[in-house]
């Protein structure tokens, strides 16, 4: 069935064949190295280190020349018009924006991001209106800048099975004075109240450089008193208010920091200014009018530009006076707060989100084998939990795992289900927090066990080389295949590679560990760690000669492990012997992989993972 699948085939680099040849012939022998080491107790020495650090280089350069390094690649940007963009911020205040120094921003900043993104959704100078009212020239008050770039990044960069926390960090580029930011960092920062995002969805005309019509139809589906209304502003607001230029009293109470900045009050002072313009109905400050602040504001301000005439004066008056702004705000929001439901802000900024990612585009309908719709129903049945809450078309895989998957099943074997699930890509593109990837339920009262993945976890373990994932990758006959499935599993040769046998040789080694400190002796657990190194070794020896391992046990390593599951550990299958047999084993093993001439490739295909992740989404090309 994996005809109703289709996803984007990778093109393969061009490769030199005789570079692959002399880096596998290094890093062969740096392997056969290590394993001298270990044979002769040299692992103590300040060598042992040296040889796994060039091993790890050896890899790289490696997978470089063979094509396998491919991976996740954040947005960059261009550098060319970087200290130009730079200058251009540092000496423009919200008054001196005009036509035509806004079109010099926005001809830099499309070089800046020329085919690095989609689209730049909005571009805004971002300053302090604290620090710029305390300031008389027009450098000074535009000392502390910042450009803020919001961008809509590539689809294999929003649909990518690269670790959750490698994405986070690449959709956002800040340099300080530049701020570069992608949809899903912005989406995710709105709904959590992030003030300076806030903020920026409200700013004054004259400091957007830039808006795009998605920008401007954000703006008008969120009113700014809402959007200060939010917990996440309220409490960030004061936070950051107090902790930038404060610290604790060893007798209690609060004290200014000693290397508290002058630019640092004015933003303190700024971030109160929001929450006083909530409790007054105004929207976030954009500019200062005197008029329009309490007392206790209005002096703070003007010891602001004392201070700025007379730089030796002293800030400690101003930090009682923060206090004091602090306190009779918290008051009157005691009165009058009442918080803006984040789940309402979330309903709006996903929606806009999705649509936003999508650009017009509509999603590919994603099916299931009708024909197996009562069993697969009913498979679902039978597992409960959060499975039973899915939709059948989510099911990619159900499988059998453990010694079912392994045909070494006994009346008595645990039932334990392995589930891959695909979550609703509608809510996939507009999530503005992290979605669950995960579920299980495991134990020794549960009658069923269970582990659910969503797809783009399952792909992140595939490429960590994760043995109980591509055990299912190799192994045929489960009780339920996607056509999504099948398609990924036509190309089993794929996943044969380097990676994929460090993690079988870490799994032995675990055993052995586990063995060797005799936690579970006289256990069912002590038996299953015994069968599992012998299946494991198994599995590699297929594996190095580029053939995917039969995960079904047959022949002799069938009768073998059935006789360490089931016959008393005495005699020729004694603990004693075991251990004996497995290490001879083990040694062959590594002996076998030190002397190859050739090698598998380093890694799985990031980009086949990839194409393969966004057909599973349904997005179109």
């Amino acid at each position: 069935m994996a005809e109703n699948f289709s996803f984007e085939r990778v093109e393969e680099d061009n490769v030199d064949e005789t570079s692959v040849q002399l880096a596998t012939q290094a890093l062969q022998n740096q392997e056969r190295l290590l394993l001298h080491l270990k044979t002769t107790n040299q692992t103590h020495t300040n060598i042992f280190p040296k040889v796994h650090t060039a091993l790890d280089s050896l890899r790289d350069i490696k997978s470089e020349v063979e094509g396998s390094h491919h991976d996740y690649v954040p947005t960059s940007i261009n550098e060319g018009p970087i200290q130009e963009l730079k200058q251009l911020t540092l000496m423009h205040v919200p008054s001196s924006l005009d036509d035509k120094s806004k079109q010099q921003f926005q001809t830099l900043i499309t070089d800046l991001m020329k085919d690095q993104c989609i689209k730049v959704l909005a571009s805004l100078l971002v300053t302090c209106p604290w620090y710029e009212a305390s300031q008389k020239e027009r450098g000074e008050k535009a000392r502390h800048n910042v450009l803020l770039i919001i961008y809509l990044c590539y689809d294999h960069q929003a649909i990518t099975p690269a670790n959750l926390h490698n994405q986070k960090q690449g959709e956002i580029i800040d340099k300080g004075w530049c701020c570069v930011v992608e949809l899903s960092h912005l989406s995710r920062f709105i709904v959590n109240g992030r003030t300076r995002y806030i903020e920026a969805l409200y700013h004054s005309t004259e400091t957007c450089i830039y808006q795009s019509p998605e920008w401007i139809e954000l703006k008008e589906l969120l009113r700014s008193y809402q959007m200060m209304g939010l917990k996440g502003f309220i409490e960030s607001s004061i936070g950051q208010a107090i902790g930038g230029v404060a610290k604790k009293k060893k007798n209690g109470g609060m004290k200014m920091k000693d290397g508290a900045t002058f630019f640092e009050l004015c933003e303190s002072f700024r971030l109160l200014n929001n929450l006083y313009n909530y409790t007054q109905g105004r929207s976030t400050v954009k500019t200062i009018n005197k008029s329009d602040l309490p007392k206790v504001a209005q002096t703070a301000l003007s010891k602001l530009v004392g201070l700025y005439q007379n730089p030796d004066g002293t800030k400690q008056g101003l930090f009682e006076l923060l206090m004091t702004w602090k306190q009779d705000i918290q008051e009157d929001l005691k009165e009058k707060l009442c918080y803006t439901s984040i789940a309402e802000v979330e309903t709006i900024v996903s929606s806009w989100k999705k649509k936003t990612r999508l650009q017009g585009r509509d999603l590919i309908p994603f099916t299931y084998i009708e024909d197996d719709g009562s069993k697969l129903l009913k498979l679902m049945e039978t597992i409960g939990g959060p499975v039973i809450k899915l939709q059948p078309e989510q099911i990619l895989l159900i499988a059998r795992a453990g010694s079912h998957m392994y045909g070494l099943s006994t009346p008595d074997s645990d039932i334990d289900y392995v589930v891959v699930y695909r979550e609703m890509t509608e809510k996939v593109l507009g999530a503005c927090k992290k979605i669950p990837e995960c579920f299980e339920n495991r134990g020794p009262s549960k009658k069923f066990e269970y582990g659910a993945y969503e797809a783009r976890l399952f792909c992140e373990m595939v490429l960590k080389g994760s043995v109980v994932i591509l055990e299912l990758i190799f192994a045929d006959g489960h009780e339920y295949a996607s056509p999504a499935w099948e398609a990924l599993c036509s190309y089993k040769d794929k996943f044969i590679t380097e990676r994929g046998i460090h993690q079988y040789i870490g799994l032995i080694r675990n055993n052995f560990n586990m063995i060797e400190s005799k936690k579970y002796i006289n256990s069912g657990r002590d038996r299953k760690l015994f069968y599992q190194i012998f299946h494991k070794i198994d599995s590699v020896e297929y594996l190095i000669q580029d053939q995917p391992p039969p995960i079904k046990c047959q022949g002799q390593i069938k009768e073998f492990i059935l006789k360490i599951r089931k016959d008393p550990l005495e005699g020729e299958i004694s603990r004693e012997n075991l251990i004996i047999e497995a290490q001879r084993r083990f040694d062959n093993l590594n002996k076998a992989l030190v002397d190859r001439d050739t090698r598998l490739k380093e890694n799985t295909d990031f980009r086949f993972l990839a194409n393969w992740l966004k057909g599973v989404r349904g997005i179109p090309s």
